[in-house]
């Protein structure tokens, strides 16, 4: 389990070419400290020693430490590409030799601030040996030049060690994904407790005829897969015109036979003596849900909640079936944007995965005890 977790949060902190090498890279240039210092002046003469960007006017000077030898050829990558910002094609270079390194200076010609800086330096074969002031983003051969990419020259620290996560909060609206996820998993729970309580507490404590066979009608529903479910719901709501609402994300999945049968093993544990002495007292069914069965049973509350917000959260091939548009994806939806034909950006895609999972561990944390009470009482495992 640690594992896989380190891998991830390893390669969200990873350059593309270390995300893409198949070699184990446990320590990510990102995390090394003799890079941190580099990153902080590089972004304080660009502007941020914090988060990097390039101010108007600013310049900031990269050293690469190489004895003498034929001039390093650097540019700024042009759009369409990779690592590309067509602001930055204003930016005027300098290349000057200097004791015992090339010192290439950027300067900002334009009025515009923008957030990278790309460079591209092609340096000779020739050279017996040379180093970067920062180690540059991917290496590769071109010709009788070795090609070294920068995805930012200015970075800062932050902006040099959370690099992946920044391009990942621009590359896609994860704050509308977030708040879809949020808001669709938060109505879930609470239209599902609703239903779930009445449901139980019925099933449990109120008198009826035929009772077991209603439980045992319900309890048959767990043996229908839900992939069994997915077209006839897809048509109702289509003709209901829900297709890409929240309706659509939310409605379906209210009612849950687990969290009935959950609720139900509650209800039956609690004394009848309570429920007895409250019914001689003149209270309603009401009162004995909202004075006596609630306030005994939150750790069953509490482990229904997070099972079903963890459903729901997670959940990706029901909201990608009943949405279309943008603006109604979730989370879990909102990962694809970094796979495409032409690869994945594993980088940016660990580390919107890692920010995706953090409200999971933050409310299992936050709920541990009476998660735990929950699933020793129930006899889930």
């Amino acid at each position: 389990m640690a594992f896989p977790f380190y891998w991830m949060l390893a390669t969200s902190l990873k350059s593309p070419q270390e995300a893409q090498q198949a070699r184990p890279i446990w320590i990510p240039e990102r995390l090394k400290v003799s890079n941190w210092r580099v990153a902080w002046s590089l972004g304080a003469e660009a502007g941020s020693s914090w988060w990097g960007g390039f101010g108007p006017q600013q310049s900031v000077t990269l050293k690469l430490y190489a004895p003498p030898g034929p001039a390093p050829q650097v540019m700024v990558p042009s759009p369409p590409g990779a690592f590309s910002d067509p602001r930055s094609e204003q930016t005027e270079i300098e290349v000057a030799y200097q004791i015992d390194h090339w010192a290439i200076r950027f300067t900002n010609r334009s009025s515009e601030h923008f957030r990278t800086l790309p460079a591209v330096i092609l340096i000779s074969k020739e050279y017996p040996s040379y180093t970067p002031e920062l180690p540059p983003d991917a290496i590769r051969s071109s010709g009788d030049d070795w090609r070294l990419e920068y995805v930012n020259v200015a970075p800062g620290l932050l902006g040099y060690i959370f690099h992946n996560y920044l391009e990942a909060w621009y590359a896609a609206p994860f704050a509308r994904y977030f708040f879809n996820s949020f808001f669709t998993a938060g109505l879930q729970v609470l239209g599902g407790l609703f239903l779930a309580v009445l449901a139980a507490f019925a099933l449990a404590r109120i008198p009826f005829p035929g009772k077991s066979w209603v439980f045992g009608l319900v309890l048959a529903t767990l043996m229908i897969p839900g992939e069994v479910l997915l077209i006839p719901n897809y048509v109702l709501l289509a003709r209901l015109e829900w297709i890409d609402t929240y309706y659509a994300l939310v409605v379906p999945w209210l009612a849950s036979v687990f969290g009935i049968f959950l609720l139900r093993q509650f209800y039956l544990s609690l004394p009848q003596d309570l429920f007895d002495a409250a019914r001689i007292d003149g209270a309603s069914y009401w009162t004995q849900i909202l004075h006596i069965a609630l306030p005994l049973s939150i750790p069953g509350l509490i482990t229904y909640g997070i099972f079903t917000f963890l459903g729901a959260y997670n959940a990706l091939l029901w909201p990608l079936i009943v949405t279309n548009s943008p603006e109604m994806r979730t989370v879990q939806l909102g990962l694809q944007v970094f796979i495409g034909e032409a690869g994945s950006d594993y980088g940016a895609l660990m580390a919107a995965s890692t920010v995706s999972i953090l409200p999971i561990i933050l409310g299992y944390f936050i709920a541990q005890k009476q998660f735990i009470q929950g699933v020793a009482r129930s006899g889930i495992k």
